[in-house]
């Protein structure tokens, strides 16, 4: 038996043109509506894992190959070892996969953006596409990269943002942070995949940009986020 909760009526301005068809809870066991067990808690109840960790392969430049992996890690994705990130303690207060992060620097320079004492709270989520924070920190992060030209032409000028974790600095540079996408005519046009967001509590969420830079593994045996270099299409990585 697998308790699950089923949706029997979808919003089509979400889920209409998109090409996927539902969404799979792989939150902390607080975010359960009713109590409802987790998919990865209930896995590992029946056996099926070993272990209550799994990881995401992003792929960039919207090639196929993106990956979850259960159960561990793959090391066919990433490059290097992982640094781990514990948990952070307003976890207990806010439901989510939620780390603490002491400064972002843009360029090597502080923007001041998290405070001295209890720095930034970082969900890590593979369901933002962009790096969102509260608006008035956001501004003064913007402040630091400058716009990106609509026609991608200063796009690889951008500095690169750095995110200082668990003692080691993450570095993401504008290849990652930049979102390309094309019009309807087939050009290419650039934003930022950097956004203001009020989310009801002074959190940032480390988004799709960050996490196709870094291999991630959540590990909810031993209460931390992992960040390894992610391979990208031309390091000998093999999607099959």
């Amino acid at each position: 038996a697998f308790t699950f909760g089923e949706v029997t009526q979808e919003a089509a301005d979400v889920f209409g043109q998109a090409p996927f068809d539902g969404i799979l809870g792989m939150g902390v066991p607080a975010a359960a509506v009713d109590k409802v067990p987790m998919p990865m808690d209930m896995l590992v109840q029946q056996k099926k894992l070993d272990h209550n960790v799994f990881a995401f392969y992003l792929s960039s430049g919207g090639k196929a190959g993106s990956t979850l992996t259960l159960g561990g890690t793959d090391p066919s994705f990433h490059v290097g070892d992982f640094s781990y990130v514990p948990l952070a303690k307003a976890g207990k207060l806010l439901p989510y996969w939620l780390v603490s992060a002491s400064d972002i620097k843009v360029a090597g320079e502080s923007t001041g953006a998290c405070g001295w004492l209890l720095g930034c709270e970082m969900v890590v989520d593979t369901g933002t596409s962009v790096l969102a924070g509260p608006p008035s920190s956001v501004n003064k992060l913007l402040a630091k990269i400058g716009n990106v030209s609509e026609d991608c032409s200063n796009a690889a000028a951008l500095p690169s943002i750095t995110v200082s974790m668990g003692g080691k600095d993450f570095d993401l540079g504008p290849d990652f942070y930049v979102i390309r996408a094309k019009d309807d005519s087939g050009k290419e046009q650039c934003q930022l995949g950097i956004e203001g967001v009020n989310a009801g509590a002074p959190i940032w969420i480390l988004g799709d940009p960050l996490l196709r830079k870094y291999y991630t593994v959540w590990d909810a045996e031993q209460k931390r986020v992992g960040f390894a270099i992610a391979k990208q299409a031309g390091d000998d990585l093999l999607v099959v």
